[in-house]
């Protein structure tokens, strides 16, 4: 029997689970837990518009873009010197 397709809702909710856990995890390993938390709020803020833009594209590609848009807005990228 052919699985049903999730409700927006559910497809939303597996999207966010899962971008959230790919942000952590590069989180973890390259930043800290201040950035953590900063891109799981975004992530989250992202999942509550209605309908979610997180739905359509990658996950991996969700999850670099929120965490380069933090990044760039917390100056991430540039030169201490």
């Amino acid at each position: 029997m052919p699985k049903d397709k999730p409700s927006p809702e559910e497809a939303k909710h597996q999207a966010v689970k899962e971008i959230a856990g790919l942000v952590d995890a590069f989180c973890k390993q390259h930043l800290n837990d201040e950035y953590a938390d900063l891109c799981r709020k975004l992530t989250a803020k992202l999942g509550h518009k209605r309908p979610s833009p997180l739905v359509s594209g990658l996950p991996n590609t969700w999850a670099s873009g929120i965490v380069r848009a933090i990044g760039w807005g917390n100056f991430l990228d540039e030169d201490e010197g």
